[in-house]
């Protein structure tokens, strides 16, 4: 059995993902991953089985960042008003931030046989838990997960995409957060 690196992992992980915002998933394969990895096309089989266990795998770990990155700037005493401000913006900065990693889970989460492998409120438990526990306390209003996050997340991939068309992102931005707390917040 051969010894494996966790940084040469990276690096296939980090190839794949550039592959996949230059050429698409179809044109990410196995032989190009490794030619921009540095890599052998066995090296990368002592790592995965399958080009789609490598991209289910790297999908599932890149879904979790923005949440993770998010759940840093939370705290559990902020007013409601605070924590719906901080969400959005912390989604926003992820967003902008680490742009390859959010253009590729964008990508990524338009492809059924990957999208239904991870789930948004697996990734973000956390977040969801908090907001329940707001909800509970009656500060914000109950409504599904699903509709939650779409109301929270969805409308900032929005913006995050088109910022650098439109000047007034950051006014946008704004206006959205007292959008989402007059609708969310009782």
């Amino acid at each position: 059995m051969r010894f494996k690196d966790e940084d040469k992992r990276q690096r296939i992980k980090d190839a794949m993902v550039r592959l996949i915002l230059r050429e698409g998933i179809d044109g990410a394969s196995v032989s190009k991953i490794a030619r921009e990895a540095g890599v052998s096309p066995a090296t990368i089989y002592v790592y995965y089985d399958s080009k789609e266990e490598m991209l289910a795998e790297v999908f599932r770990e890149y879904s979790r960042r923005p949440y993770q990155y998010v759940m840093h700037l939370v705290r559990p005493e902020m007013s409601g008003y605070e924590l719906i401000d901080t969400i959005v913006r912390g989604w926003y900065s992820f967003s902008t931030e680490y742009e390859d990693v959010f253009s590729f889970v964008e990508q990524c989460s338009r492809c059924p046989s990957l999208s239904n492998q991870v789930c948004e409120q697996d990734n973000g438990y956390d977040i969801f838990d908090i907001i329940r526990s707001y909800q509970n306390r009656g500060i914000m209003r109950r409504c599904d997960d699903w509709n939650m996050g779409a109301m929270l997340f969805a409308p900032v991939r929005f913006l995050a995409m088109n910022r650098a068309s439109d000047p007034a992102a950051d006014t946008q931005l704004d206006e959205l957060i007292q959008m989402l707390q007059a609708m969310l917040l009782l």
